[in-house]
């Protein structure tokens, strides 16, 4: 589409099923759009991008894998979009807990963001929460048990990240001297993030996941600081846990995070 609020917003209310149990939008659904008037990420941060500046886009899906693998999608496509980025000659890594950045380079910075809902699996009328990411949801009526997973991303493909309205360090693809053509990008990203989805299938896939993510991780190994609701936390990124977790060691042992801001002191 040309232009709308939110991709996630308009997958989430597509999300419904029907009384029937017809299903209004199938797995595996895409939705792409030049301009996001309504764009948020993580802690419903806004932001707004010109038109056709960036790669926004928005996938439904409706797992036949187990509610404790939900919050590893953002996870999953984080890793996808790593690799899709490095078929492109763009080196990029994963900043937990659902950002990519470039690294290196004459622009180094966050170049996208990942934001999951949860639609259904409680009582019919139910609302979204967040599934690996931040941010409620809210759809039509579900039927009692169905379950739907939205995740979007941004990507700064063009976008002057110098000017006014661009969040602090922040970067593009063109910023650091890549021309990538948006289709193509998008192409590659879902090819892979198909692909990485039967890790989520696989009973040793959250394992496998971990592995992709470490070694795409910028934040494992470095000194940390996790800004929680109750204050911040400062220590050493040590590891990632199964459910995506990650674990910080401030001197008397690690200790699992599954939701926070995280700055990173010293780089790993």
């Amino acid at each position: 589409v040309a232009e709308t609020g939110s991709t996630n917003a308009d997958l989430v209310a597509g999300a419904a099923v029907a009384s029937g149990g017809s299903v209004i939008m199938p797995d595996g659904s895409v939705l792409v759009a030049d301009h996001q008037a309504a764009g948020r990420g993580r802690l419903d941060r806004r932001w707004d991008a010109p038109p056709g500046a960036n790669l926004l886009f928005s996938v439904l899906l409706r797992p036949t894998w187990g509610p404790d693998r939900h919050p590893l999608v953002t996870t999953t496509l984080a890793v996808a979009t790593v690799d899709a980025l490095g078929t492109h000659g763009v080196r990029a890594a994963v900043k937990w807990p659902n950002d990519v950045l470039l690294v290196g380079g004459t622009a180094p910075g966050k170049v996208a963001g990942i934001l999951a809902e949860l639609v259904g699996g409680g009582p019919a009328g139910g609302g979204g929460s967040s599934a690996g990411g931040s941010g409620g949801g809210s759809g039509g009526t579900l039927d009692v048990g169905s379950v739907a997973i939205v995740v979007g991303m941004g990507v700064n493909v063009g976008w002057p990240v110098l000017s006014d309205d661009a969040p602090p360090g922040a970067t593009s693809l063109a910023a650091a001297g890549h021309r990538v053509d948006r289709a193509e990008l998008l192409e590659s990203v879902l090819a892979r993030f198909e692909a990485r989805l039967t890790d989520l299938e696989a009973p040793d896939g959250p394992e496998r996941l971990r592995r992709a993510h470490l070694e795409r991780s910028v934040t494992v190994g470095g000194e940390v600081r996790v800004d929680m609701p109750d204050g911040p936390i400062t220590g050493t990124a040590v590891d990632l846990a199964l459910d995506g977790s990650l674990l910080v060691d401030s001197g008397d042992g690690p200790v699992a995070f599954r939701a926070g801001d995280v700055v990173h002191l010293r780089p790993a």
